[in-house]
């Protein structure tokens, strides 16, 4: 099966995350534009363009999706996302407002402004990466939880909105993902914990996500849609 997105233009939010990283540098080697953000970087380099914005400040969004409203994009990925970890009777109220936002808002915003010219086209596909905390929770995941279960939420129903115009919206919810994010949350004793819980026995890399979220958002996929892809090396079916 042969993936190219030779010509295709392709959005992804969060570009020094680790899925989004990696995936940026999968979509260029196979002949995209990549167009991505960042709270402290603003840059082009050949087929990759870096737009400074930080989502928590309103006139910065508003900037960023003005540069981006005239451009009709192949390939959608909502990547970007916070995690800030504390009991639900401890987390502050500006805590729990900025995961709301950056995790299902600003995605929601993205989808509304990207897919009118995806149906101008009548084509299009649109990724969101949840979690799998967005299907599970355990303590002090109450607002990451709600912002995960939310967003694939909002996958279902755009995919239903969308579909009539040929464009498929899907989600893909990684488990533990060894990033650099991962590590200063967990710590090295948890991350070792956290390994035995998973029956495959190892802490997936970012760029063990990439193929799935490819095969999603290329010509290779037709049919699914409203659909979130579960990649845990099985944690949550035990």
């Amino acid at each position: 099966m042969i993936t190219s997105f030779k010509g295709k233009k392709i959005l992804v939010t969060g570009y020094s995350s680790g899925i989004g990283n990696c995936l940026i540098k999968k979509y260029l080697s196979l002949g995209a534009k990549v167009y991505s953000t960042s709270t402290k970087l603003e840059f082009k380099k050949k087929n990759l363009i870096v737009l400074k914005c930080n989502f928590l400040n309103q006139h910065s969004q508003d900037i960023f999706f003005k540069k981006i409203e005239n451009i009709t994009f192949d390939v959608v990925v909502n990547n970007a996302g916070i995690n800030i970890i504390d009991e639900i009777y401890n987390i502050k109220d500006q805590d729990i407002e900025k995961i709301i936002r950056i995790n299902l808002t600003i995605p929601a915003q993205i989808i509304k402004l990207t897919s009118r010219r995806m149906i101008k086209r009548r084509k299009g596909k649109i990724i969101n990466i949840s979690s799998i905390f967005g299907s599970i929770s355990k303590s002090k995941r109450a607002s990451y939880s709600s912002s995960k279960s939310g967003l694939i939420g909002l996958t279902k129903a755009s995919a239903l909105d969308l579909a009539k115009y040929n464009i498929l919206v899907n989600s893909v919810s990684p488990g533990f993902i060894d990033t650099k994010l991962t590590r200063k949350i967990l710590g090295k004793n948890l991350m070792k914990k956290m390994k035995n819980q998973i029956p495959l026995k190892k802490i997936a890399k970012p760029d063990e996500i990439i193929p799935y979220i490819i095969f999603l958002s290329s010509d290779n996929n037709n049919y699914i849609t409203g659909q979130n892809c579960v990649i845990d090396g099985g944690f949550v079916i035990q």
